[in-house]
Parts: structure tokens; sequence; C-alpha cells
């Protein structure tokens, strides 16, 4: 259970008690509506007792047209509406009304977590969604553009984030948070020192990240110049900071080996030892785009394979494999025909690609754009055979779509983020076909993360 005090359980709790009052309304109004007695006759409720009066197989009739009509009537409502017309019954016929704060089922490959960055609010929220029921089964709260942090198996929750004294200005605190999955309380509270905080910039899902085997927890800084900090999971500690060169992103491939991107179009492979001050150990790829050549800012990476993709703003899309430790160039593959190119088609959107490990897959949401529009949203979707650069698919989204993930099941399903109407859509990966929707997602929501856990 949540301790009283600690955000999570004034979020839950706020929610109980507006279902209960919304209960207690449901059941006056029943009151109200209940037909008044004859004159010189009691009360429904102290009329004497008539058992045995009329036949069981008498009310058998009333209580099947009953319970029909309860289940007409909960058709076409929401998980809220519903968990509050069983609150104001159960009410109502006297049952105990002690509020209960539930747990959430354990972590599986279709919990999502929505990363609501309101739009550089300084007080944020994550939303924990379950994709297969289509409903929010948890929030926690955050502070200004938190990086939200997942392991592959789901067991570690994190987030890096960042709050001042008075809300927007004053002392700033930067902190690594981290929560049971199963019952989002915070286990973790780890304060950063002053000279290693964070660097704030718009939500990279790359800009943090947990290393295999979950001990360490890994983030970017730029203050005065690029660095890594090393956050120890185990120990709940702040470790230390990596200098590293002109390089962005976070890509582990062991729990003392990670990679980044460089600004000279080279990957930088970084060894270090988390225990001791020693420097780390850097080395540099060739040269894989050249200067003029831009990468948009959100790659998918698998940390399970090790397998990057990295799409151009014009749709071409580099790979590597990263898993040996040494970067593996694969065959880089276009994601546009030369038709659609000359028709304008562009990727788009926050992050606009991701990758089905199962199956081998991209996915990149495009639409018809002019140039250096890349960061708006898309309402199409290409699939791409990742091995050969064969168009399986493209999906008509139906709305505007900044932020784009999948399920790595062997029945996938396509995860649709519209930050505009703050909704996340949820469609069957092969067909496109949109199947349900997540509404009311914050003020500003644009981060997609899930884990890889089949």
């Amino acid at each position: 259970m949540v301790e009283s005090g600690q955000k999570p359980r004034l979020l839950r709790a706020s929610f109980v008690g507006a279902g209960l009052t919304c209960s207690l309304l449901a059941f006056s109004a029943a009151w109200a509506q209940a037909p008044a007695p004859a004159e010189g006759q009691p009360p429904a409720a102290e009329a004497p007792a008539a058992a045995d009066a009329t036949p069981a197989a008498t009310d058998a009739p009333a209580a099947a047209g009953a319970g029909a009509a309860a289940a007409t009537a909960a058709e076409g409502q929401t998980h809220g509406q519903r968990a509050a017309a069983e609150a104001a019954a159960a009410l109502a016929a006297g049952e105990d009304d002690e509020p209960v704060i539930l747990e959430a089922p354990a972590p599986n490959t279709r919990r999502v977590y929505i990363n609501d960055s309101a739009h550089f609010g300084s007080l944020t929220q994550q939303f924990v969604i379950d994709t297969d029921a289509g409903r929010v089964i948890a929030i926690t709260d955050s502070g200004f553009l938190p990086n939200p942090v997942l392991s592959d198996d789901g067991s570690v929750y994190a987030q890096v984030s960042t709050t001042y004294s008075r809300i927007s200005r004053g002392e700033r605190e930067d902190y690594v948070e981290v929560f049971d999955p199963v019952t989002f309380n915070p286990v973790a509270d780890i304060t950063l020192p002053v000279e290693a905080h964070r660097f704030l910039v718009g939500t990279y899902p790359w800009m943090a990240a947990v290393t295999p085997g979950n001990s360490t927890l890994l983030y970017y800084q730029f203050s005065p110049a690029p660095a890594v900090g090393v956050v120890d999971l185990e120990g709940k500690a702040f470790s230390r900071m990596l200098e590293v060169p002109d390089c962005y992103h976070i890509f582990p491939t062991a729990p003392d080996n990670f990679f980044m991107h460089c600004r000279d179009g080279s990957l930088a492979r970084v060894q270090f030892d988390a225990a001791s001050d020693a420097e780390p150990q850097i080395t540099h790829s060739a040269v894989f785009h050249p200067e003029d050549e831009y990468l948009v800012n959100h790659p998918a990476y698998s940390q399970k394979t090790g397998r990057l993709a990295w799409p151009t703003y014009e749709g071409k899309i580099y790979q590597f494999d990263l898993s040996s430790g040494e970067p593996q160039a694969l065959n880089t593959i276009d994601g546009l025909t030369a038709e659609e190119r000359a028709d304008n088609w562009r990727p788009g959107g926050w992050q606009l690609v991701a990758y089905h490990r199962p199956s081998n897959q991209i996915y990149m949401l495009v639409d018809q754009r002019a140039e250096w529009t890349h960061k708006t949203p898309s309402r199409h979707v290409v699939v791409i055979n990742a091995e050969t650069g064969e168009r399986i698919a493209r999906h008509e989204l139906g709305h505007d779509i900044d932020s784009v993930a999948v399920s790595q099941d062997d029945d996938p399903l396509l995860y649709g983020l519209s930050t505009g109407a703050r909704t996340l859509y949820i469609y069957d990966a092969e067909s496109g076909e949109e199947l349900r929707s997540v509404n009311q997602l914050g003020h500003g929501p644009t981060v997609i993360s899930l884990s890889d856990m089949n």
C-alpha cells in the first residue's frame, strides 16, 4: 500500500473519493425518485417483510429483465462510468464502502508508459496504460522535462527528473525516482549532486537508459560539456560522471558499455567502470553519414538485440547491430519510394520510428510535407522489412500522430500517440485497423515507452 503523503496515493485516493461522491449522488437520486408511500402507510423500509409471500420463480423474470437492462446500460460506458455505477449499486445495497487502492497487474509486453511533458510544464505526469483493456492503470508525478526509463524485463520503472523550490524557479533539484511497477510506490529516491545535473531538453527516449542486468542507470548531461551520469540502482546512489566527446544519445549493450552518436557522423563506443574513477575507454566507428545528411532526434533501438534503426529527414534508414560490443553496419534502406519522395512524402513526428524485433520490421511515420517540417505529426505509417528494405504496408492512421511504438509480441499492437488530441490510439499492427483508444492523457503527451518482455 502507498504510505500517507506520497503522490501516487494522493492521485488514486482522489479518484476513489470522486467515485464515492458519484456513488452518493447516484444513491440520492435513486432515493428521490422512489414513489412516496400511500397516506397512513409506513415507509417502504419500515414495511413488514413479506417473506415467502411470493414464490421465487415469480421474481425471476423481473431479475432477468433488470440484468438485461443493466447490461444494456453498461454498453458504451467508459471504465470509470462502469466503476461508478457498480459502486453506487453496492452502496445502495448496504455493502461495505471502505475505499480500497488496487494494485496494477504485473507488467507485460502490452503495457505502455506515456510521458506527458505538458508543453514544457514544470509539473508533469506519466500515464501507465493496459493497452489490451484500453485503460489507465496508474499515474505517477514528475517534474520538468522528465526522462522515463524502463528495463526490458519490466521490473524497473524510473524517471530522471527536475524540480524547483518555487515550481518554475528557485533552487533546482535533480533526482532519479524508481517505482514498484505493481504498487507504484517509490522504492528509490536518489538525489543528483549539483555538478551532475542532467541536460534539460525536449524529452528524447534515449537520453537516459538502464544497462542490461538493471544495475546501472545512465543519463545525459551537457553542462558545460557532454558527459554521462552513472547511477547505482542497486546501491540507490549516484556514482560518477563520465566525460565523453561531442556525442549524444545512450544505447547500452552491456553493464559497462554503451554507444553514442557523435557530431562528426560516427558512433562512439564507451567502456567504463562504474566503481572506479578510471577514465572511460572510447573508440569511434567510421563516419557513416555525411554532415549535410541529417538524422532525426529519435531513433529506434532494441536493447535486447542491439539493433539500431535511424532515419534521415528524407526517409533513408541507417541500421546497425551493436550487440557484439562493436558497431556492425547493416544495409541502409529507403523508407520511401522514388515516386513518394518526388511527391513530397517525408518522415515526420516526434518519436517517428519503431522497430519490431520478432518480425525484423520497421514502422515509420510519413506524410506529404514541406522540407524542415519533420517534427510535425503524420497520418500514415509505412511498414518495412528491415533486412531487404521491401515495403510491407502503408497504413492510414486516421489521426494526426506524433509518436509511434509497437508491442514486442508475435501478434503486435501498433501505438499511435497524438499530442494535440492527448490520445493514444491502438491499432492492429498487421492490418492497421484501429481497435480502441485512451484519451485525456494530460496536457501534451509526447513519448511512448514499453518493455521488450517477449
